[in-house]
């Protein structure tokens, strides 16, 4: 379905567009504003690992994304306590304010991708994603 792709193309055009500002003022690029995102919004979820798992983003994309985000001072790298190997991704608290600015974009974002859903169209909506999303697991898991 050659149109469930231009969806998620025009989609993404959106994001980016309404991130530029966010990114010119930050100083931060795309990847490490979604990565600061990923981190706000999934706060149990708190290892590069998780990021690349979850978000499907390059191992080596991630590792010196969190690196400049680090330097920047924009998270703090700490080990895990249960495991040496682990290490933990923490937003600081310096940068409360434009990680809020950042969340805010991230809404209207969403909030003009769904601008007239009414509360049925978005059950129906995420219970066909749930769908498809059950469907390409079993796919990848053969």
């Amino acid at each position: 379905m050659r149109e469930l792709l231009q969806y998620a193309s025009r989609f993404r055009r959106l994001y980016q567009k309404e991130f530029r500002p966010q990114g010119e003022a930050t100083g931060l690029s795309q990847l490490e504003m979604d990565i600061v995102l990923f981190l706000r919004n999934n706060p149990e979820q708190n290892t590069a690992r998780d990021i690349v798992a979850l978000r499907g983003f390059a191992k080596s994309n991630v590792s010196t994304a969190v690196e400049a985000l680090e330097h920047g001072g924009w998270l703090e790298v700490l080990p895990d306590p249960e495991s040496r190997r682990v290490k933990r991704l923490v937003l600081r608290k310096e940068h409360c304010r434009e990680i809020e600015d950042l969340a805010a974009c991230q809404e209207r974002c969403f909030a003009a991708a769904l601008a007239d859903f009414t509360p049925e169209d978005l059950t129906v909506l995420r219970e066909l994603m749930s769908r498809m999303d059950a469907n390409v697991q079993r796919a990848l898991a053969q």
